[in-house]
């Protein structure tokens, strides 16, 4: 398997190393075997296509996509591979490979407001969480909030929901976390916060998400944080 494009060589190998890729990526910088097999757009980009040629040297199928997000995915390409060519191959990846099936280590600051004592000021937030998939669509594991006014710690624990978008590359989470404050205001602490998570690379994830949180449940005094926040993800495999 090749992949062929009209980048430079460093430019290939720069993607190689940030995406693990191990197949050969190929420089077609003049763009002749681009507009041979694929075709070139009028900006002069290789089409985003794939070529499979038989061992007498014969294309025996083609398929081009008008965008990259059109390019048929990993899975269908190595079915595609299997029943044109009648072979068989090891999985698309290992299990835990994907940026969607990686253990995630999380790391969000943030700001808003905060109402405590009948009275509401700005604040910043903060979080630190580590996070274990049960699948594409859960994850569950410890989390640490920070809020210096009126709950400067959380000693929590996250379920997170998520609905897979963009073929796995991102995805919606619904997060409920919950646990105690020891300080100020002290006593068990709920949230719930709505966000968007997209993958970078294999290694590397962004979120942005919104919520509101309740410190000292039952408790008086007790306060109303409602935020925003901006988190950076470091994934790791996670092997099932």
């Amino acid at each position: 398997m090749l992949a062929i494009s009209m980048d430079s060589p460093e430019s290939s190998r720069a993607f190689a190393q940030d995406y693990g890729i191990a197949f050969p990526l190929l420089s077609d910088e003049g763009g002749a075997v681009s507009r041979t097999y694929a075709g070139v757009t009028s900006d002069h980009n290789t089409l985003p296509g794939v070529t499979i040629i038989g061992r007498d040297g014969r294309i025996v199928f083609r398929q081009v996509a008008s965008a990259k997000d059109d390019r048929m995915p990993a899975a269908e390409l190595l079915a595609t591979l299997d029943r044109t060519l009648g072979t068989s191959g090891p999985a698309v990846a290992p299990a835990g490979y994907a940026a969607i099936d990686r253990a995630q280590l999380r790391v969000a600051l943030g700001g808003g407001g905060v109402h405590a004592a009948g009275e509401t000021h700005g604040t910043v937030v903060g979080s630190i969480a580590g996070l274990y998939p049960l699948g594409r669509h859960v994850l569950i594991g410890p989390w640490l909030g920070f809020e210096p006014r009126e709950a400067p710690l959380d000693l929590d624990a996250a379920i997170v929901v998520r609905l897979p978008i963009w073929a796995n590359a991102g995805a919606l989470e619904l997060k409920a976390v919950g646990g105690w404050t020891p300080w100020q205001d002290a006593g068990g602490n709920a949230s719930a916060r709505l966000g968007l998570w997209f993958a970078m690379s294999p290694r590397w994830a962004l979120q942005l998400d919104v919520g509101i949180a309740e410190h000292g449940l039952g408790q008086t005094p007790h306060s109303t944080e409602v935020s925003t926040s901006l988190g950076v993800m470091r994934l790791f495999g996670a092997h099932r």
